[in-house]
């Protein structure tokens, strides 16, 4: 059963994705519970994170879905959102907030079927995300790798900085790389090694990631630049 969330001022874009969702369900046999908002405000009001998807509309009045995806952002980071648009010229703002995907107005249901399936494959790989036995002071601590957001060394003592908290450990950067997948995260310098799905921008040398500006050193620039978009493609 996948839970979802439609966020859009438009009663017939929101009735176009039912049925496009209910047609999914009638072609592949996915069952799916659906939530419609108006507006994004009533959505976020009193938000759990029991949702899967949130297709998000961006030309709203009052809070727009840009912005109305900042918010959600803070209160959730892994649901996956799919922005609902004309405004094709909105797409890099996406970037941004980590949205997964595009469904561009005049809506098409066979770019729809490749878009929510998609979607329900990333859900499902990452509730099989592999996780990561650390030993924090006198006690073994198990974190997921999609909740690491960075890693950083100082001196002998490695911080992993994730959703919910920081563990310090003893060891290498070059000892966590090793334990890390290579195609999720990428060493930018010699004191950061980064979770490319949580990078939010890029502007000159310095790297946004979840917040925390990291200075990308000069010779990795250009491959991590090509990591970044290999992430972005296989997604």
């Amino acid at each position: 059963m996948r839970n979802i969330a439609i966020v859009d001022d438009d009663a017939n874009i929101r009735q176009q994705l039912q049925s496009f969702l209910k047609k999914y369900t009638e072609n592949f046999g996915e069952d799916f519970v659906v939530s419609e908002f108006s507006i994004p405000e009533a959505f976020l009001t009193n938000y759990k994170s029991n949702y899967d998807v949130v297709f998000m509309d961006i030309d709203m009045p009052g809070m727009n879905g840009l912005q109305a995806a900042k918010r959600l952002r803070e209160l959730d980071e892994k649901v996956v959102l799919i922005f609902v648009t004309n405004l094709a010229q909105y797409a890099i703002k996406g970037y941004e907030v980590a949205a997964t995907d595009f469904v561009v107005k005049p809506l098409e249901y066979t770019k729809f079927e490749t878009k929510i399936a998609r979607a329900i494959k990333l859900t499902d790989d990452r509730a099989k995300s592999p996780s990561l036995l650390l030993r924090v002071e006198d006690k073994m601590v198990s974190i997921k790798m999609e909740d690491i957001r960075y890693v950083e060394v100082q001196g002998h003592n490695v911080y992993y900085y994730t959703s919910k908290d920081t563990y310090r450990i003893r060891g290498t950067l070059k000892e966590s790389a090793a334990e890390l997948d290579s195609n999720e995260f990428f060493m930018c310098a010699k004191c950061y090694l980064v979770n490319l799905a949580y990078v939010e921008s890029v502007k000159g040398n310095v790297v946004t990631v979840a917040g925390q500006d990291i200075t990308v050193s000069r010779p990795k620039k250009k491959v991590f630049m090509e990591a970044l978009a290999a992430y972005h493609n296989k997604r």
